[in-house]
C-alpha cells in the first residue's frame, strides 16, 4: 500500500471521529433567566435601625439582604441592639420577585419549604417598640402572636396608602396570610431610599384590633 494511500485513510478516519465526537457534544444551553427584583421589596434590601427618637436611642435592627443559600429572598431577622436570643427573633424572608413572604417565629432554612405537620404550640414574641400618645418612647413592648411557627404571605395589589410624612420615592407592597391564618391578616413592607416600615395589617370593620407595627426605621448602612 503507497504511502499516499495510508495517509488519505487516515485524514478520513480522523474525519469520521471527528464527526462522532460533534455528533455527540451537548448542545450549549442558554442560562435561565432570572425574574426582575420587585421594586418595592428590592427598596427594603438593606441594614436598618429602629430608634426611640430621630437621634435617641437604638430599639431594634434589620439587616434585610440576599439569602446566602437562597439568592432569589432576601431574609433577615429583626433584632435587639443590646443582644438578644438568636433562636427567638422574629425571621423575614421576602421573595425578591415580589410574589411572597414568610414570617417566622423561630430560624427557618428554607422558606419553600414544606411546613411541619406537628402541631405547634401558640408563640409570643417581642417585636418592635412601641408607646402611647404622651408617654415616654420605649416605656412599653408590643408583643404579637404567633399562632403558627411560620406564617405565609402572598402577593396581593397594595390599598392607597395616605403618603402622611413619607417622601414621593416611597414604594410598598401587602402581602395577605394564607387562610389557615385569617383570611384578612396582611403584611405590608413601605420602603423609601431612606426609610423602612413593616406593618401587620388588622382586619377591617371586624374588631380584630388595630395595625401591629413591627418595625419602622431609618437606613444605616451596608449593600
Amino acid at each position: 500500500m503507497s504511502h499516499a494511500i495510508v495517509l488519505r485513510a487516515t485524514v478520513l478516519l480522523a474525519n469520521a471521529f471527528a464527526c462522532i465526537g460533534l455528533a455527540h457534544a451537548a448542545p450549549p444551553t442558554p442560562a435561565a433567566a432570572a425574574s426582575p427584583p420587585d421594586r418595592a421589596v428590592d427598596a427594603a434590601r438593606g441594614c436598618w435601625i429602629q430608634r426611640d427618637a430621630a437621634d435617641g436611642r437604638a430599639s431594634a435592627l434589620l439587616r434585610l439582604l440576599p439569602d446566602r443559600d437562597h439568592p432569589e429572598w432576601l431574609s433577615g431577622q429583626l433584632s435587639r441592639p443590646e443582644g438578644d436570643d438568636p433562636d427567638r427573633r422574629v425571621q423575614l424572608w421576602l421573595a425578591r420577585d415580589g410574589g411572597s413572604a414568610v414570617l417566622a417565629s423561630r430560624p427557618l432554612a428554607d422558606p419553600r419549604a414544606p411546613a411541619s405537620a406537628a402541631a405547634a404550640e401558640p408563640q409570643i414574641r417581642p417585636l418592635a417598640p412601641t408607646h402611647a400618645s404622651g408617654r415616654t418612647p420605649g416605656s412599653t413592648q408590643a408583643l404579637v402572636l404567633f399562632p403558627q411557627p411560620r406564617i405565609e404571605f402572598a402577593r396581593v395589589p397594595e390599598r392607597p396608602l395616605a403618603a402622611g410624612d413619607w417622601p414621593q420615592d416611597t414604594l410598598s407592597a401587602e402581602f395577605l396570610a394564607g387562610t389557615h391564618t385569617g383570611p384578612s391578616r396582611r403584611l405590608r413592607v413601605q420602603a423609601s431610599e431612606e426609610r423602612l416600615a413593616l406593618t401587620l395589617v388588622s382586619a377591617r370593620g371586624t374588631g380584630a384590633g388595630r395595625d401591629t407595627p413591627l418595625f419602622d426605621g431609618r437606613r444605616d448602612g451596608c449593600d
